[in-house]
């Protein structure tokens, strides 16, 4: 097995077993989700952005 899949092993194991595991658990999804949702808005800013200078 590669290690990426050994280090998702150790943070599930982590966050089912660890007291504070679910926290931890929460706080990482949340992160994942407002990375997500950053990437999504500043793709959506990207397309509709309009160029600083006209074109020649």
């Amino acid at each position: 097995m590669d290690r990426k899949l050994w280090n998702r092993i150790g943070l599930v194991a982590t966050v089912c077993l660890v007291p504070g595991g679910f926290i931890l658990g929460a706080t990482l999804a949340a992160r994942r989700y407002r990375q997500q949702q950053d990437e999504k808005a500043a793709a959506e800013a990207e397309e509709t952005a309009e160029p600083d200078q006209p074109e020649r």
